[in-house]
């Protein structure tokens, strides 16, 4: 069952749902077949926004081609690989609706656990996705390393969140308010975090992870165990800053 620390819905549950991919041909596709079908029967006006990072393959030709099947999808390409951050970042900017979402174009998640994330936009300042039984489709290794994370970053902030890395639904005037510093995987946790310093109301979501099906992962590069680094130095300096 969801865990909420507030009641209430907001009056407008509009959603842009961000997808930042990078050599997902394999992927996009079944992407937003998943998360279309999931929003289909959902009283909910939405917008989908493919942010092409760079792709040396045919992620973006996809996505075009498939124009007529998907009328709500945008698709927006960087003239080179920017990283995960940089183009979450532009697809907020870009976005128009009342809230936004991102969705990795790994095809990780199924319909029928995005429906029911998705459902619960603007009962909260924020809407957080959590990993329902990780090691069902992780391996032991990625398993530990996600919630070794969780914890240092619960331990810097002093809270006793579930999961930092997941689905997150924001307001999209408190998101695009934000200056987010970290560009690679560790920037999901400095956007929860600093967003729920001016958003305190949320929701927490167990979602099943079915994992990406085809392709290889981009989460363990030396780079991404950088940034995560420096993302937690710039958590940990925030909240002593906050605190002194």
């Amino acid at each position: 069952m969801p865990e909420s620390t507030t009641g209430g819905r907001a009056a407008d549950r509009s959603l842009s749902v961000i997808i930042p991919a990078y050599n997902e041909a394999d992927n996009i596709i079944a992407t937003l077949e998943n998360i279309t079908t999931a929003l289909e029967p959902l009283d909910l006006p939405h917008e989908i926004l493919v942010i092409d990072d760079g792709s040396t393959d045919q992620t973006a030709a996809l996505v075009a081609a498939s124009a007529s099947r998907f009328p709500a999808v945008r698709l927006l390409k960087n003239e080179r690989n920017m990283g995960f951050g940089w183009s979450y970042r532009r697809g907020v900017e870009a976005a128009s609706l009342a809230h936004i979402v991102m969705v990795h174009g790994d095809n990780a998640w199924g319909w029928e656990t995005l429906r029911e994330f998705f459902r619960h936009t603007g009962e909260a300042d924020v809407i957080i996705g959590y990993t329902h039984d990780m090691l069902k489709s992780r391996t032991w290794t990625r398993t530990f390393v996600s919630k070794l994370f969780t914890f240092l970053v619960n331990a810097i902030t002093r809270r006793r969140l579930t999961y930092y890395n997941g689905l997150q639904i924001h307001k999209a005037a408190i998101l695009k308010s934000l200056r987010i510093e970290s560009g690679g995987y560790g920037f999901q946790a400095e956007v929860l975090v600093k967003a729920l310093r001016l958003a305190p109301t949320y929701v927490q979501v167990p979602m099943d992870l079915i994992e990406r099906q085809k392709g290889e992962s981009k989460a363990f590069r030396v780079k991404n165990f950088v940034d995560v680094w420096r993302t937690l130095t710039r958590l940990r300096a925030l909240e002593r800053g906050r605190h002194d």
